[in-house]
């Protein structure tokens, strides 16, 4: 039992300082044999930062395509393609995102979108646009969720 908790012991002593495991595997360096290799992170580094302006112009460029003329299923189709676009053009690794899209007419009276997350501010982020026209408004917001 002893050789176990002196295993134990020498590992931990051979890690070092945890920036330096954070450093060696955000340099894509290969770490020593003694190192574990953990994907736990706190948050995410400063390169991988939910990438909000991007996703906001995916979100202009499907709602506006979408809801220039007419509207048929539109809600299902912009939230799917505006998912999909940014499966497909924003690297996001341990990102997982939501899209919500909400539709209503404009009958002139005021509407209030409220969205409340509970969240980590520093690694959690969205982002929101609008359409409006003579008859209907949309609102479509993509959440990013970091995951630890």
């Amino acid at each position: 039992m002893d050789s176990i908790v002196d295993d134990d012991e020498k590992r931990v002593t051979d890690v070092g300082d945890a920036n330096d495991l954070l450093l060696l595997e955000d340099t894509g360096e290969e770490t020593g044999i003694n190192l574990p290799v953990t994907s736990y992170r706190m948050k995410p580094a400063l390169r991988e930062l939910f990438p909000a302006s991007r996703i906001k112009s995916i979100i202009q460029n499907t709602i506006y395509e979408k809801l220039q003329d007419e509207a048929r299923k539109w809600t299902r189709e912009i939230s799917d393609e505006v998912s999909f676009a940014v499966k497909e053009l924003v690297h996001m690794p341990r990102f997982k995102h939501v899209v919500q899209v909400t539709l209503g007419q404009q009958l002139g009276a005021g509407c209030r979108y409220i969205a409340k997350c509970c969240w980590d501010a520093e690694s959690d982020s969205h982002a929101s646009d609008v359409f409006t026209n003579a008859s209907l408004f949309c609102v479509c917001t993509v959440f990013g969720v970091y995951l630890y």
